[in-house]
């Protein structure tokens, strides 16, 4: 089975989208929880480690939209074959 091109849509069901969904929402709050902390890290080697960790979520994040663009549901496929996760 060949890889799906970039421009191809994946089809999920709805609860794989609604656990994606979920995963970015936590991600992007756990960012926001953890900036907010930034300013009562006195170490600056601390807070440094602690904003790459805020990357890391809005990245993953990021990705996960990305991802979630490109999905459409089992429920509004047509009757062409596709690639299922």
């Amino acid at each position: 089975m060949r890889p799906p091109a970039d421009s191809e849509p994946f089809h999920v069901s709805d609860r794989f989208r609604l656990t994606l969904e979920s995963s970015i929402l936590s991600l992007e709050a756990g960012a926001a929880r953890d900036e907010r902390t930034l300013a009562l890290i006195q170490d600056a080697d601390h807070r440094r480690r602690q904003q790459r960790l805020v990357d890391a979520q809005l990245e993953r994040a990021f990705r996960l939209r990305e991802l979630l663009a490109r999905t459409v549901r089992d429920s509004e496929t047509s009757s062409t074959p596709a690639l299922r996760y």
